[in-house]
């Protein structure tokens, strides 16, 4: 008979500052272990959430040959948990995931998590490149001289567009990148196919939005370089419907945040709004199939 376990993820689990370990439900016991493919003489592993953080670990898992299933809707948690009586803690989660049925899980595969792990040092990439050709901008402009700089952006920037080209070619069969897209009325987006890849898009909005420092009084407590790409993706969306008005066909919330209220905060609200449409891209993705990358 398989031996199954049921893991609430931790995204620090081995590298973060404020380490949290994933917690295990063997069907018996809970038990504490730092990296998943610490797991022995498992069979099944069933996690509530995909954190970037723990790519390289689930796909060893699936290598060994392993079964990986992800939670696809992680609201199912909160109810089970109010139907049993039980507090919300990482322990009580991991009990709560042997609950749910199995259709509400989807096996993950070697293939879709070689392309996560692909993906990551390209993301890691194009971020470091964003932020160095942002700061030599900031020097020309501040002193006023060039110090020929302008030649390494030019290359920064090609290389740049370079590394975006691979993620989004990465990302094109993804089901809620192209979901996400034909909501947002792209064609491509970059700054949607960083999102996508790094949101654990099956968390509740109002957690995601903590998670990007959408909330009051976050006090810096959050991912600040996804936070960036959804605000640029809110600019991008801002200055498209300043643009092309009509002739873009972005939902119609959107052009009325731009419509009525000023730039900043319009940007700002539009965060928000973005948020809910890539859950929503997520949702109708997944009920379209069942075997594709999710976010």
């Amino acid at each position: 008979m398989a031996r199954t376990v049921y893991v609430d993820t931790s995204r620090t689990a081995t590298n973060g500052k404020k380490r949290k370990p994933h917690y295990v439900y063997d069907g018996e016991k809970v038990f504490e272990v730092n990296k998943l493919t610490k797991l022995k003489d498992v069979d099944e592993v069933f996690i509530d959430t995909l954190f970037p953080e723990i790519y390289e670990e689930v796909l060893e898992l699936l290598k060994r040959g392993i079964k990986v299933y992800l939670l696809k809707d992680i609201r199912i948690l909160k109810k089970l948990r109010l139907e049993n009586n039980l507090k919300k803690s990482d322990e009580n989660d991991a009990v709560v995931l042997s609950k749910i049925p199995r259709d509400g899980f989807r096996l993950l595969t070697v293939q879709e998590m070689e392309k996560r792990v692909k993906l990551w040092p390209l993301i890691n990439k194009y971020e470091l490149l964003t932020k160095r050709v942002k700061t030599l901008k900031q020097w020309i402009k501040n002193d006023g001289y060039d110090y020929e700089l302008r030649g390494s952006i030019r290359l920064m920037e090609e290389d740049k567009r370079d590394v975006a080209r691979k993620i989004v070619e990465l990302l094109s069969d993804n089901a809620i990148y192209r979901e996400a897209c034909r909501l947002f009325g792209f064609s491509d987006s970059i700054e949607a196919a960083i999102l996508i890849a790094k949101l654990p898009l099956n968390l509740r909005l109002n957690v995601l939005k903590k998670f990007v420092g959408l909330t009051p009084n976050c006090k810096g407590k959050y991912d600040h370089k996804t936070r960036m790409h959804l605000s640029q993706l809110a600019t991008n969306v801002y200055m498209n419907v300043k643009r092309w008005k009509d002739k873009w066909g972005v939902p119609e919330e959107f052009k009325e945040i731009v419509e009525c209220l000023p730039q900043r905060r319009a940007i700002y609200r539009l965060q928000s709004r973005i948020l809910k449409t890539l859950r929503r891209a997520y949702f109708l993705a997944n009920n379209q199939i069942n075997d594709g990358p999710t976010g």
